[in-house]
């Protein structure tokens, strides 16, 4: 299920039981995210000479890092 929910509930939850999964570039990660315990950076585009493409191992990549139960904030 997608939720929108505002800042300060998404403070509150990655503060408590949420990971919050940022998939900007590692670049736009670099330049300023969230300060929380619990901040996964993944890039879902690259930026490419030919311009930005999905990144094809996103799936994997969370899969990797995140449980099946993980309650995730993109």
């Amino acid at each position: 299920e997608v939720v929108t929910i505002d800042v300060l509930a998404t403070k509150s939850l990655i503060e408590t039981t949420h990971v919050y999964l940022d998939v900007r570039t590692v670049e736009e990660f670099q330049k300023g995210h969230v300060d929380a315990e619990k901040v996964i950076n993944i890039a879902y585009m690259f930026n490419t000479p030919e311009g930005r493409v999905k990144n094809p191992e996103f799936l994997k990549e969370v899969s990797s890092l995140c449980k099946k139960e993980d309650h995730l904030i993109v």
